[in-house]
């Protein structure tokens, strides 16, 4: 887990959060996190305003190529949330935004041990397929 993680969690534990449910949804070809609550320990949503240093990777086009480089942002907690559950999915290399899409949520638990959960479900068309011979119907006709 990297510095910037840990340091998020420690924030979020210092402001009372037990843990964070991120939750998200696409179909399509897009997709979103819908919500991102914060719970203290009697499971109650708490609401807070702080921001945090989060690093994202910004790209620009120099002469001729793609050049990609990492940059300090300040965000709130909730937009830094937002961006380390995309980066996880990112990281699964599960498609839960296109075609029939998906849904699930990130469960963390800021307990003395933080733990990171993962749940990603995905939806998918299935089909029954019946043939029929007619020729031997057309023959006797």
């Amino acid at each position: 887990m990297s510095q910037h993680i840990k340091t998020m969690f420690d924030q979020l534990r210092a402001a009372g959060a037990a843990e964070v449910v991120i939750s998200f949804d696409g179909s399509g070809d897009s997709g979103s996190i819908y919500a991102a609550n914060i719970y203290n320990a009697e499971n109650k949503e708490i609401k807070l305003d702080q921001t945090v240093i989060y690093p994202r990777e910004k790209s620009t086009y120099v002469d001729g190529k793609w050049v990609a480089e990492i940059e300090q942002k300040e965000m709130s907690i909730y937009e830094a949330l937002e961006a380390y559950c995309y980066d996880e999915l990112e990281k699964t290399n599960i498609d839960w935004y296109n075609n029939d899409g998906g849904f699930g949520e990130m469960r963390i638990d800021l307990g003395d041990t933080v733990s990171v959960e993962l749940e990603v479900n995905q939806r998918y068309t299935e089909y029954h397929t019946t043939s029929f011979n007619l020729t031997e119907e057309l023959e006797e006709n």
